[in-house]
């Protein structure tokens, strides 16, 4: 028996375009992971960051979280079928933005009660 590929699949997602999206996100985010273990644990963050930022720590754990939300979106993207991709992608978009809150939260001075 002769092995065929099928006709319609899309040469796109067969290997293809799904890898190269891959990298580039995964590398992202075990730097995001790094930094904010770096300022949790240090203090330490970048040098262009340095200016803006006012609270470590909460900036540190949205790069965490930054981090974890883009590895669920890596996850969805590479090791689930398509037709379970929202269940795992969608968690990943809301840790995202609540990310995002965080780290604007980290740049802005705390409210003082008068």
């Amino acid at each position: 028996m002769i092995a065929t590929t099928d006709q319609n699949a899309d040469p796109r997602t067969a290997m293809g375009i799904t890898h190269y999206l891959a990298l580039p996100i995964a590398a992202i985010a075990l730097l995001l992971a790094a930094s904010g273990t770096a300022t949790l644990s240090r203090g330490w963050i970048l040098p262009w960051q340095r200016r803006h930022i006012v609270r470590l720590r909460l900036f540190g754990w949205a790069q965490l979280l930054i981090a974890a939300g883009l590895g669920a979106q890596l996850v969805g993207l590479l090791a689930v079928d398509a037709a379970y991709r929202p269940v795992i992608t969608m968690p990943g978009v809301v840790v995202l933005l609540f990310s995002l809150a965080l780290a604007t939260r980290a740049q802005h001075l705390p409210r003082t009660t008068r």
